[in-house]
C-alpha cells in the first residue's frame, strides 16, 4: 500500500521507491528511507500535508505526493465499516469532527475498542459494544476505520 495511506501509529515495512527524480531518489534514501526499513507515520498537517514519519528515531517530513510513491508493506489491513465484513474488529480511528468524535465516545467507540459487526442491512450497518447493539448509517460508517481481529 502506498505510505500516504497509513494511519497514525500504524508501521510498515518499506517495500520500494517508486520515485522518477534521482535527485529526489537520491534525498529520500540519505533521510534513511531505504527498502526494508520500517517506518511509522507520527503526524499529519491540518490541511493534510505534509506527513511526519518516525524511521527508528529519526523524523523525518514528506509531502504526500512523495509519500503515494513509497510502497509498504504493514502488518494489517484497515478498512472502514462500511467495506467491512460481518465479524470482530478493532477501532484504529474515527475520522469526523469534534461532535462526531464525542458522539461515538459517548456510545462507547473510539480507538482502541473491540467491537463486533453483527449484520448488514442496506445503507444500515449494525454493531455491537459490550454488549450493546447500535446502529449506523453509511455516513457515519465510512467515518470509522478498523482492523480485523480473530
Amino acid at each position: 500500500m502506498p505510505l500516504h495511506n497509513l494511519f497514525i501509529g500504524q508501521k510498515g515495512k518499506i517495500v520500494s521507491l517508486n520515485i522518477e527524480g534521482e535527485s529526489t531518489k537520491n534525498r529520500l534514501i540519505a533521510m534513511g528511507i531505504t527498502p526494508g526499513k520500517f517506518i511509522e507515520l507520527a503526524h499529519v498537517s491540518p490541511f493534510g500535508d505534509p506527513l511526519v514519519f518516525k524511521i527508528g528515531e529519526k523524523k523525518v517530513v514528506l509531502r504526500r505526493s512523495e509519500a503515494s510513491r513509497i510502497i509498504v508493506d504493514v502488518p494489517y489491513k484497515v478498512f472502514n465499516l462500511l467495506e467491512s465484513e460481518i465479524g470482530k474488529y478493532e477501532i484504529i480511528d474515527i475520522k469526523g469532527g469534534r461532535n462526531f468524535v464525542e458522539e461515538m465516545r459517548s456510545m462507547g467507540l473510539y480507538k482502541g475498542v473491540n467491537i463486533n459487526l453483527v449484520n448488514k442491512l442496506g445503507n444500515r450497518i449494525i454493531i455491537e459494544v459490550d454488549g450493546k447493539k447500535y446502529e449506523l448509517g453509511r455516513g457515519r460508517a465510512s467515518k470509522i476505520f478498523c482492523k480485523k481481529v480473530e
